[in-house]
């Protein structure tokens, strides 16, 4: 298959966030009359088995996408991703070279490693389509210290990347804005998109979902892990400051991660706390549980260029969002359009507040349609963010269909 673009993640194709991140894209670039290939890296426990990629591959080319997985490296830690890179260049310039495509296009920061390395030395066009920083994210979450040489090595790599590449994204203004004199073009704003017509408030699977699990009161929930730049001290006080508001409070964790930091930490404060983890299908129902949805983090340069896929999945299932300072795009957007809560302090005090802000909010009868409408209007998958990259496919291949597309 002749291709316009090899597209590079280091996730697995199997992968919930290649699930609802790259494969969605790939596949509205595909039905906009692109031809892709993609490069995964398959670890467990999102691997294909080897017995099943033939017919996974043969199922992704008829949508017009050819899948060239490679297998993840974890051992030794850094060396093995530097491995990963390495050999990452030399297969994606020939993937690129057979298959004639003009584009190399890497997410995030180690696929972009290797889409520059692999453009550079085939002669192809580089689309650096940037996560956060990884450099700064691995100092916020603890794993590598300032000034460290992974640290420094994987600066440099993104500061090469992004003055390098024919084109720039990133997924928040608040990150664009930082960019602008490194970059010194146009940088494109592509937040992670949500699927509006999957994530959906559904008042049935509300009504299953709150009498199986024994949920009750106003229902806070919180998607994601503890740790790292996720603030689980501070969420877990606010929602012990939201039961001296509202009264009848349940915490409804959704975590793949361990689930103990949640269940003491909930004990310790007199909350309570129902923990599950919740397969992508069954998310929405289970958000639709809820009456509000928790995002607290880190305020750093990492998290400003965030753009939290929860906070997005919260709106759409018409959930105001209580989330912290300096997240992303989320924390400006969600006063602005009074879709939610900024708790900007931890103190008992600011949390009881937030905690006020939040019952008030509530209170407001079209509360979920704005939320929904947010979502639609600003990080829609199908309505905002295939579109934006569709235009910016055209910009640097031209139209489907025309010389050299």
């Amino acid at each position: 298959m002749r291709l316009d673009s090899v597209y590079v993640t280091y996730w697995s194709l199997r992968d919930p966030l290649c699930q609802s991140q790259s494969l969605p894209v790939l596949r509205g670039l595909a039905a906009g009359g692109y031809r892709l290939g993609l490069v995964t890296y398959e670890q467990a426990p999102w691997a294909v088995p080897a017995p099943e990629r033939a017919r996974v591959a043969a199922s992704l080319a008829a949508e017009g996408i050819e899948w060239a997985p490679r297998d993840y490296h974890k051992r030794p830690p850094l060396l093995s991703t530097l491995y990963d890179i390495a050999m990452g260049v030399l297969h994606t310039a020939a993937f690129a070279r057979r298959s004639k495509a003009r584009l190399v296009h890497g997410r995030a920061s180690v696929p972009a490693a290797i889409a520059w390395g692999a453009a550079r030395t085939s002669g192809r066009l580089f689309f650096d389509d940037a996560d956060g920083p990884l450099s700064e994210e691995y100092v916020d979450a603890g794993v590598w210290s300032r000034g460290s040489w992974p640290h420094r090595l994987t600066r440099a790599v993104e500061h090469a990347c992004l003055t390098r590449a024919d084109q720039v994204a990133v997924l928040s203004s608040l990150r664009r804005d930082e960019l602008r004199s490194v970059v010194g073009r146009e940088i494109a704003v592509l937040p992670c998109g949500v699927d509006t017509s999957l994530f959906r408030y559904d008042p049935a699977a509300r009504e299953r979902w709150r009498r199986e699990l024994g949920l009750s009161g106003t229902v806070l929930v919180y998607s994601g892990k503890a740790g790292g730049w996720y603030l689980t001290e501070p969420l877990l006080d606010f929602a012990r400051a939201a039961g001296t508001v509202l009264g009848d409070v349940t915490l409804l964790v959704l975590t793949t991660g361990d689930p103990r930091p949640f269940v003491d930490g909930a004990a310790a404060r007199g909350v309570r706390c129902v923990v599950r983890a919740g397969g992508r299908d069954e998310m929405p129902g289970l958000l639709s549980a809820a009456d509000a949805g928790l995002s607290f983090r880190l305020d750093s340069a990492s998290q400003r260029a965030c753009s939290p896929i929860k906070n997005g999945e919260y709106l759409a299932c018409g959930l105001p969002v209580v989330t912290t300072a300096g997240a992303g795009d989320y924390s400006a957007l969600v006063q602005r359009e009074r879709v939610g809560v900024v708790a900007a302090a931890f103190d008992a005090p600011a949390l009881g507040a937030s905690a006020r802000e939040l019952a008030a909010l509530l209170e407001t009868k079209d509360v979920r349609e704005r939320c929904r409408a947010v979502a639609v209007a600003e990080v829609g998958l199908n309505e905002i963010v295939v579109p934006r990259y569709l235009r910016l496919y055209e910009g640097l291949l031209g139209r489907p269909g025309t010389t050299g597309a």
